[in-house]
């Protein structure tokens, strides 16, 4: 289980290795794997990120690649800084095995404006001027899949998460199942692999009224399409994720999303993500799961209601192949 360091550990930490006198100690709103804390100083405000405890060195380093790159490259958002530590490091491993970075704040609340329409076409057009910049990392000649590929390898390695009565008999059929997807997805999926956000949704998006600020969280950054990440987006942007019983998006949102992302691309979208939309929609599911599985795994989430985990498990249930097991 999840080591929480009281506010006390934290305060003394950033004192520490920052030299942070914290006036005040704000936990914000974050998802499974990392904890965020508005860090509010005399003069300025900072942003403290403490990880998982088992969260690896190596993807450390490439979130920390992937900021330093981003950071020279034009007509991106505002994205997030690191603040070094007084040793000059980009962050600091605490006892427990937590990462702590401390960036600079960005202006702005997390989560979609009002305006859903106008949030989601800045969101893309924002995702398609990361992604430029992104393309210019080499990307190893991965597939297209990579990095869900990678995550469910990951997840099919380790022992199932503890699922509730219901969901359990199906675990299994669903890992295969996804296996599936991916041998299909290959045959249709074209185009280029390259260096990709991971979890391009609300939670990471920085919006002061109806105008976006800022991208965050890039410790999930991975390998893959560009077209396939812009669809996930699309769907995290426009589905409902209080319906637990299905799968529900605004499918107007998506498609006026991906015009506004083809349009900062300067290139029309492929045809596959109009002609095998039904498939993209279950391979979203599938990203899904495996960030829920994963972090269920890690001991950091249990399976149930919430973050659009049920309508997710229930799609890809339905969209089984007949006979799997």
């Amino acid at each position: 289980m999840r080591v929480v360091e009281t506010p006390r550990q934290l305060e003394t930490l950033l004192l520490q290795h920052w030299n942070v006198r914290a006036v005040q100690l704000e936990a914000l709103s974050s998802g499974h794997t990392n904890k965020t804390y508005r860090v509010q100083e005399v003069a300025r405000t900072a942003i403290l990120r403490v990880s998982w405890p088992g969260k690896t060195a190596a993807q450390v380093q490439r979130e920390e690649a992937m900021l330093r790159h981003l950071s020279v490259c034009a007509r991106t958002p505002s994205l997030p800084r690191l603040l070094p530590t007084l040793s000059g490091e980009s962050c600091v491993q605490a006892a427990d095995g937590c990462w702590l970075h401390l960036f600079e704040s960005i202006d702005g609340v997390a989560g979609m404006p009002r305006d859903a329409l106008q949030g989601t076409t800045d969101a893309m057009r924002a995702l398609a001027h990361l992604h430029a910049g992104m393309a210019t990392l080499d990307a190893h000649e991965a597939s297209p899949l990579a990095w869900l590929q990678m995550r469910h390898a990951r997840v099919a390695a380790r022992e199932a998460p503890r699922l509730s009565v219901d969901l359990s008999p199906h675990y299994l059929l669903l890992m295969d199942s996804m296996g599936a997807l991916f041998a299909q997805a290959h045959a249709w999926i074209d185009g280029p692999a390259q260096w990709l956000h991971g979890d391009y949704q609300a939670g990471n998006l920085l919006f002061k009224g109806q105008a976006l600020t800022g991208v965050i969280d890039f410790d999930d950054v991975g390998l893959g399409s560009r077209w396939l990440e812009a669809a996930f987006a699309l769907f995290a942007l426009s589905r409902d994720a209080t319906v637990e019983e299905r799968f529900v998006f605004d499918s107007k949102l998506w498609s006026r999303g991906l015009a506004a992302y083809a349009g900062a691309c300067g290139q029309a979208a492929p045809g596959w993500m109009h002609v095998e939309s039904p498939a993209l929609m279950h391979l979203f599911c599938t990203d899904q799961l495996l960030i829920h599985l994963e972090a269920a795994q890690r001991g950091l989430w249990t399976p149930g209601t919430g973050m659009g985990f049920l309508a997710c498990w229930r799609e890809l249930l339905r969209a089984a192949p007949v006979g799997m097991a």
